[in-house]
């Protein structure tokens, strides 16, 4: 599954109306017919609907919503909102088609909302402003009455491209979007307005939908090491090598290690300050050295994963200034997402694992700054540092020079608990250590890692999962994955 940007969505929309011959007035037609159809599946005693239309062709689709509900002897309030002399062909049509039929248009002032289900049809996907004060306004009073809101397309005040808010968007309890899922509806605050998300291609044919590059490919499988054969030793699985733990950080060596060994690594040694080896003795497959050890286990090792609980000290500084002369694979996360460290790194194969705080400060920006444009941040860390970034988050992205940037879409708000990014860092640097290239490794360690978690989910609440949660879940659903293929 892809998304695509408003731009090519809009490309994608000429695509049908130029090589499938259906015309813009058909695809406003199957588009407010299919929201019909949806509303009237989820709430088939709603009496009254009230319909805001604006002055594009979004507001043209709910003309049509209206139109239908009308004909299925629901009483229908539609209010109007910009100027409507503005209107394409297609959305005067259904608009006179509407009036032509006894229905009414009225100005919005400030009424009192009364109805059933709402309808959202003021904006489109191609907003990239902060709406006025009058708009803010209305959008409050959408939001306000305690009933479903169904928005055509995507929410009004919602990024198509980007998901932020600005600053306001109607919380939707389902959105039905057409002809190509935006990435909006899948970034930053996206899934939080859209609610449910109905897709309908209106028709258009293949042919109609190669006229536009998608902008994003979701994570709906991921691959994994071959099976391993009968005759093999730990030493065909790669060793895995755990720089960090600091003194009160060791837990983050801890989660990440067992997370790679749980991941198919034959061997991981963890190396942490002196002082945090012995709260490591409890995990018996584990090998534990101080970081002293560092120079003679990097000659060892197959894969290095740098940076849980290593935090900001002189004896952090010396290890990394070792490090940066390894050339074998890195998994770079936490204190170690530092740009000089990046910069000076001999590894070519590498991965970073930043959250956006951690991404804004390797470009020298403010998180917001990164949330507010998340694929163009990630994108920036590609070219920046010539590293597979794992720009974590919800919608996590892994971007990669020369391959479309892919979204994790599974997972759940759950997540945001402490050492996910440390499990999340050994399972990718495990996928590595048993031969996958930095990207499918990074692909398969946020998937398995968000199915963990999700299976979670289907047995608990999902804000009762912790970090070791995932790792006692791997076995099951990296089966899982296997029988799938």
């Amino acid at each position: 599954m892809y998304l695509y940007t408003p731009e090519s969505v809009y490309a994608l929309d000429r695509g049908a109306i130029d090589k499938d011959r259906i015309s813009g007035s058909e695809l406003m037609a199957r588009a407010g017919e299919r929201v019909w159809q949806e509303l009237s599946q989820r709430w088939p005693g709603a009496s009254r609907v009230c319909v805001f239309a604006g002055a594009g062709n979004n507001g043209g689709d709910a003309f049509v919503v209206a139109d239908c509900a009308r004909r299925a002897g629901v009483e229908v309030q539609l209010y109007t909102l910009g100027d409507l002399s503005r209107q394409s062909d297609s959305a005067r049509h259904f608009r006179e088609r509407w009036q032509a039929g006894g229905g009414v248009c009225e100005t919005w002032a400030g009424q009192v909302i009364e109805a059933d289900v709402i309808v959202d049809g003021l904006l489109g996907i191609g907003l990239q402003r902060d709406l006025d004060s009058s708009w803010q306004e209305l959008i409050e009073a959408i939001n306000r009455p305690a009933v479903p809101r169904v928005a055509i397309d995507i929410p009004s005040g919602l990024n198509g491209l980007t998901g932020t808010v600005q600053p306001l968007a109607v919380r939707a309890d389902l959105t039905v979007t057409f002809i190509g899922r935006k990435t909006g509806q899948f970034l930053a605050d996206g899934p939080d307005y859209c609610g449910e998300l109905v897709f309908t291609d209106l028709g258009a044919s293949r042919l109609s939908r190669a006229t536009a590059e998608p902008a994003l490919e979701v994570l709906e499988h991921c691959s994994l090491p071959p099976p391993r054969r009968s005759n093999s030793h730990k030493n065909h699985y790669g060793h895995v090598l755990v720089v960090g733990g600091a003194p009160g950080m060791s837990g983050a060596v801890a989660l990440a290690a067992r997370a790679a060994l749980r991941s198919g690594a034959g061997l991981v040694t963890a190396l942490v300050h002196p002082d945090c080896r012995a709260s490591l003795a409890p995990f018996a497959e584990v090998m534990t050295l101080d970081w002293s050890s560092l120079d003679d286990k990097l000659a060892q090792a197959s894969v290095a994963l740098v940076g849980p609980g290593l935090g900001n000290s002189a004896a952090a500084d010396d290890c990394l200034r070792l490090l940066q002369r390894a050339e074998i694979p890195m998994v770079i996360d936490a204190s170690a997402l530092r740009a000089r460290f990046l910069r000076a790194l001999g590894a070519q194969a590498r991965v970073i694992t930043p959250h956006p705080g951690e991404a804004a400060s390797l470009l020298d920006t403010a998180a917001s700054a990164v949330q507010a444009d998340r694929m163009a941040s990630a994108a920036a860390l590609v070219r920046e540092f010539g590293a597979v970034t794992v720009l974590k988050g919800s919608g996590t992205l892994i971007a990669a020079e020369g391959a479309t940037t892919a979204i994790n879409t599974g997972g759940h708000a759950g997540m945001a608990s402490a050492g996910m990014g440390d499990v999340l860092g050994g399972m990718i640097a495990a996928l590595l250590a048993q031969g996958m290239q930095p990207a499918p490794a990074a692909r398969a360690g946020v998937f398995l890692h968000a199915a963990c978690a999700d299976d979670f989910a289907r047995g608990g609440a999902p804000e009762c999962l912790i970090a070791s949660d995932i790792i006692d879940r791997l076995p099951v659903v990296m089966q899982g994955v296997r029988d799938a293929c």
